[in-house]
This record gives C-alpha cells, sequence and structure tokens, in this order.
C-alpha cells in the first residue's frame, strides 16, 4: 500500500500536494550544485518501491602522481578513517527495511533543518548515506559522531554544548552539520566539490591545496561518492539529471 510523502514547500514551488511537489523540477544554477538550490519536493518518503536506487561508495585509489596523504588537518580531517558501513546497499528488490525506516523517520527532521539553512535537502541526505548510512549512533575510531559524522570539537566550535553526547541525537548533529556547511559555503562559494573536500579533510586542506580538492585518495572519493549519490537523488526525485 502506497504510503503518504511528507515535503516542505520551498517559496516558489507549485502545486499542493506532496506528490505534486515532489514532482516539480529542481531549480535550474550555473554549477549545477549550488547548496542554496531547493527541490520543491525534499524528502526520501514515497513508497517502498519508488526509493531511489543510490550508487555503491567506490574504493578509494591513490593517485599515480601523488603521495600519501599529509600529516592531517588538526581537526576537521581527524574524523578519519569514515566508519564501516553496516552493511553494502542490497538490491532494489530487497531493500534493507532497517535502512528505509531509519531514512523516513528521519525525512521530517532533515527537511525542516535544511529549510531553516536553505540547504538542498537532498544534499544532507546525500552526506548523511555516505557517512553513516543514516545512523545517529555511528562513531568512527578517530571519534567523529551520528548521522553527519561530526567531530565533538568541530560541534563545540559550532555552539553544540556537550557535544560528544549531544552529538549522538539527530537533531543535534544535523543542526551543526548543516551550520558547517553553511559555513563552508559562504568560504568557498557554491562549489560543492570544494564544501565537500573541506567537509572531509578540512578547511586548511583545501586552502594549502589552491583550492582545488585535496589529492588525498580518501577525500577525492569521498566528493565522488557523494555527489553521484545527490546527482541521483535529484535526478530521481525532479525527474530530470542535476
Amino acid at each position: 500500500m502506497a504510503s503518504a510523502a511528507t515535503a516542505w514547500a520551498a517559496p516558489g514551488c507549485a502545486g499542493s500536494t506532496a506528490e505534486a511537489l515532489l514532482d516539480a523540477p529542481a531549480p535550474a544554477s550555473a554549477s549545477g550544485f549550488t547548496l542554496t538550490s531547493r527541490l520543491c519536493g525534499a524528502t526520501l518518503v514515497r513508497t517502498p518501491s519508488n526509493i531511489a536506487a543510490l550508487p555503491e561508495p567506490v574504493d578509494a585509489v591513490e593517485p599515480a602522481d601523488e603521495p600519501a596523504a599529509p600529516t592531517p588537518d588538526t581537526r576537521e580531517s581527524a574524523r578519519r578513517p569514515l566508519p564501516t558501513p553496516a552493511r553494502p546497499l542490497p538490491a532494489a528488490g530487497t531493500r534493507d527495511v532497517a535502512a528505509l525506516a531509519r531514512i523516513r523517520a528521519l525525512a521530517p527532521l532533515m527537511a525542516d533543518v535544511a529549510r531553516r539553512h536553505d540547504i538542498d535537502p537532498l544534499l544532507l541526505h546525500a552526506v548523511a548515506h555516505i557517512e553513516s548510512r543514516h545512523q545517529s549512533q555511528a562513531i568512527s575510531p578517530a571519534g567523529a559522531r551520528g548521522l553527519m559524522q561530526v567531530m565533538p570539537a568541530t560541534g563545540r566550535s559550532l555552539g553544540v554544548a556537550q557535544a560528544d553526547r549531544a552529538l549522538l541525537t539527530p537533531e543535534a548533529n544535523l543542526e551543526a552539520s548543516a551550520r558547517y556547511l553553511k559555513r563552508l559555503q559562504a568560504r568557498f562559494g557554491n562549489d560543492l566539490r570544494l564544501v565537500l573536500a573541506a567537509y572531509n579533510a578540512g578547511e586548511g586542506a583545501v586552502e594549502r591545496h589552491g583550492r582545488r580538492v585535496p589529492p588525498y585518495a580518501e577525500t577525492q572519493a569521498y566528493v565522488r561518492n557523494v555527489l553521484a549519490v545527490y546527482v541521483e537523488l535529484r535526478r530521481h526525485f525532479s525527474g530530470s539529471p542535476a
């Protein structure tokens, strides 16, 4: 039986029903990845048969002409290595029921945080998918916490009290992550590649490499993976490529 879709209407979005919002096209942007470009239908909630088939992360491969990554930045990049995903994504016909339940439960909160911070909610979903498979209790070996894998030091710098514990709640974690993404956007503009690279490797790493994605295999794979999921989600919910 079909379940009702949950969506919030961004300014200028046509349609009064959730399904109409989900079918609305994404606004065009110069780069295709502007953080402030919001889809009208903004959650991963439809029927089980219509959940987007997300790309599998690609393995990081060391560049042939680059040395191994240097000593990481003291804060953001210390969050790596990433936590091991609970399990690979199953085939479309055998979707992970628990994973879908997590996405459905988190979708309204993620839409609200995205609306308040003027971020495409599908971008938050793409980051959450790669970072933790939408698992709010995930903790990496380096200590990054929660849904969006925020380091406690980063959380504290963004105003999260008792960050070690608070970041394991979806509310505090999403709020911190959204604030951090906006801070990175203010620094690197609407180049989502650089925003994601800085989220993964640290702002200093991006600056040191001439405001380009650092030549770290893990960071380059991370940027590719998040963009691949984001593009697929935008295609799925807008009906056209991002």
